[in-house]
């Protein structure tokens, strides 16, 4: 990114403070085996299995029911270097299904294998965070790009997906790469924006195809701009179709095509790429039982549901902004609405269709949902602090924004901290020093939200056994539960859900067992019990600083 001719040292800074805040407790909750802390996270075990499937043997119609190849191809050229070090000097040379997989050293060969992953996710924030910048420059000036880079460089849903292996980081990177894209293409007429443009978007999709709605009206928005802008020496009808079909344009769609083909390795495996499009369609894909999130689409849901979703955008984009950005964000958004028509048409328009679109076709819009839209808040919000920057009142507004950017770095550093203080190492010291490795624990949840157990006699009990009866004739000494995904103990999602219809059903026996357990009704005691409260965060990450509680069996 370039400012009259030479690199801009605010930009710099701001990259620079990026990459300390991502690069500070990388290590969360490592090593950890194929497992991390973060929920949804691809662990190297999966991507290699993930990706081993989908080539081998050629044709054969699988497919990853959770997202598209994308992103585990990228993990995997991140894995590569590495991967080819083990395999020459004979640390990694024939590839198991069970421990120890085929590595040498299978704890530190996955321990590496989850940073450089980690290390993918830290370079798609710093390009998030770069783009961001030059597409406020380009819209609003450069004040206005340093003051949005600074608001997503310190929004802590963005610094956690670059400390993890989900596909979030990349995913938003794409989109915003898409973005600009179409603001460089909108002004040219060479052939680059439109590649980088259809590269991202295949990218995108390719990632996670939820951002489809997102990307749906950027090429309308470059057609849109190039026909006004030869609009003035050709005719209506030319100036249209010089917009809509020219060298540029073929070039780029030429490059979506194969992106979206390598991207989804539908030349070895078309069959594959065939049967992902019909199980995303609802259409029965013989050998998969994987359920599909529940998604629904109508023009109007109803007062109380429209309700809903929009609650549920409003606390994802707030709780990851902060309140006072946020009020600015919604401010920002109005003043680029009704005084920047044309960036308006870049920022808005998107967000607009991947909200109607995209995300109320979910039941339920968590806070990584919003991460896109969030980014455009940040975009409008800054264009309004370059706007007030130039009034009479731009000292109280140098004020306001000076400290809004320090209120967004002190959020920053105290989710760095949460992670330096995750509750799960307490826990785990806890443990080391009361329990002996013979020791029984059960626990009723994924591990991600858990601390690790790995040297105790660890059981995660089945939904089907937790009830009082199973506990007594088990007896373990200790049981370990978390506040993250807590229902999910007593709940599983429901076989037959259809609108209307709740998303999750109790499973018969575990809610009385949970109930017994935690007001003292069983052998069991809540010996210890460890949690964070955050003071600038609400956090809305489900695996982010969880309570931990220890039952130990009492033995009078």
């Amino acid at each position: 990114m370039v400012a009259r001719g030479r690199r801009d040292p605010g930009l710099l800074g701001v990259l620079g403070v990026t990459l300390v805040l991502c690069t500070y407790q990388l290590n969360w909750g490592l090593p950890n085996g194929n497992n991390s802390w973060a929920a949804d996270a691809l662990g190297p075990l999966t991507v290699l299995s993930v990706v081993r499937r989908s080539l081998v043997p050629l044709n054969s119609g699988w497919f990853y029911f959770k997202y598209p190849l994308g992103y585990p191809l990228m993990l995997l050229l991140t894995y590569a270097p590495y991967l080819a070090f083990q395999f020459l000097t004979g640390r990694f040379r024939h590839p198991k299904a069970a421990y120890p997989y085929g590595f040498g050293d299978p704890e530190h060969a996955l321990y590496v294998l989850e940073l450089l992953g980690r290390c993918l996710s830290v370079a798609c924030v710093l390009g998030t965070v770069a783009l961001t910048y030059d597409i406020g420059r380009r819209l609003f000036g450069r004040t206005a790009g340093l003051v949005a880079a600074w608001f997503v460089a310190t929004a802590y849903p963005i610094l956690y997906y670059g400390h993890t292996t989900n596909l979030d980081a990349s995913y938003l990177f794409w989109l915003i790469l898409a973005l600009w894209g179409t603001i460089v293409a909108s002004t040219s007429e060479r052939r680059w924006p439109y590649v980088v443009l259809g590269i991202a978007a295949a990218m995108a999709v390719s990632t996670k195809e939820q951002g489809f709605a997102f990307l749906l009206p950027l090429p309308l928005i470059v057609a849109f701009h190039r026909h006004r802008a030869l609009a003035a020496r050709l005719s209506s009808w030319e100036s249209w179709r010089a917009a809509v079909w020219n060298p540029a344009i073929r070039t780029g769609l030429v490059a979506t095509l194969i992106t979206v083909a390598l991207a989804n390795n539908a030349l070895a495996n078309p069959r594959g790429f065939a049967n992902r499009i019909r199980y995303l369609s609802g259409s029965h894909v013989p050998g998969v039982a994987a359920r599909l999130a529940p998604v629904e689409f109508a023009l109007f849901k109803g007062v109380a549901k429209e309700g809903q979703y929009a609650r549920q955008l409003i606390d994802g984009i707030e709780s990851g902004l902060g309140l006072p950005l946020f009020v600015l964000t919604v401010a920002g958004m109005m003043f680029v609405a009704w005084r920047r028509s044309r960036a308006a048409v870049y920022l808005l328009v998107p967000a607009v269709v991947q909200y109607y679109l995209s995300l109320r076709t979910l039941d339920l819009i968590t806070l990584r949902y919003t991460l896109p839209l969030s980014v455009i808040g940040a975009l409008c919000a800054a264009a309004l602090c370059a706007a007030a920057l130039t009034t009479r009142w731009r000292s109280g507004a140098a004020a306001v924004v000076t400290l809004l950017c320090v209120f967004g770095l002190a959020r920053a550093v105290e989710f760095d901290l949460l992670l330096r203080d995750d509750s799960r190492y307490d826990a785990e010291q806890w443990m080391q020093a009361h329990a002996s490795a013979a020791s029984t624990v059960e626990t009723y949840q994924k591990p991600p939200y858990l601390p690790r157990l790995s040297e105790f006699q660890t059981h995660e009990v089945p939904s089907d056994e937790r009830t009082i009866e199973g506990v007594l004739e088990r007896r373990p000494d200790f049981i370990v539960t978390s506040s993250a995904a807590k229902k999910g103990i007593t709940h599983r999602w429901n076989p037959n859900w259809r609108p209307g219809h709740p998303l999750l059903v109790p499973v018969p026996g575990a809610p009385a067992f949970m109930d017994a357990l935690e007001t003292d009704r069983l052998p069991y005691r809540r010996v210890a019990q460890f949690a964070q409260h955050p003071a600038l965060l609400r956090v809305r990450i489900t695996s982010l600083c969880p309570e931990i509680s220890i039952f130990q069996r009492q033995l009078n």
